[in-house]
């Protein structure tokens, strides 16, 4: 079992860097929000990020697949806090409420659907069948 500073590191390394940016303080998340890593957890912060279970933890309840497969680093990704929660418990389509808009972020929402590969990835990593 990691732990939450473990997976932290290793989420943040999914986050898309920046050219001109220090990659170890600033990123974006996948719905191009800005994030900030001394940030992680702080639903204040115009810059606060979240740990994303991009193939949520509740539908892979229903699908009664192992606890010890959810954390994989696979399914894992730095995703602004109002992203998250604007996410939910949508897969593979879900809704964004924030993006980058400059050096800033503004609320926005905006339709984004987890990319075929990653799909068929997931899919795989938790024996899914079509």
């Amino acid at each position: 079992m990691r732990t939450l500073d473990c997976l932290k590191d290793i989420v943040w390394q999914s986050a898309v860097t920046v050219k001109g940016y220090d990659a170890s303080r600033v990123r974006q998340d996948a719905c191009g929000a800005w994030i900030a890593y001394a940030d992680f957890n702080d639903c204040h912060s115009i810059f606060g990020w979240e740990i994303d279970h991009i193939y949520p933890i509740f539908k892979l309840q229903q699908l009664q697949i192992p606890e010890e497969l959810w954390d994989s680093p696979i399914n894992l990704r730095a995703l602004h806090w109002k992203n998250n929660r604007s996410k939910g418990d949508s897969y593979p389509m879900y809704t964004s409420a924030v993006i980058g808009y400059g050096d800033t972020n503004m609320e926005q929402c905006n339709v984004f659907l987890v990319s075929g590969p990653l799909q068929h990835s997931l899919r795989n990593l938790f024996k899914i069948k079509e």
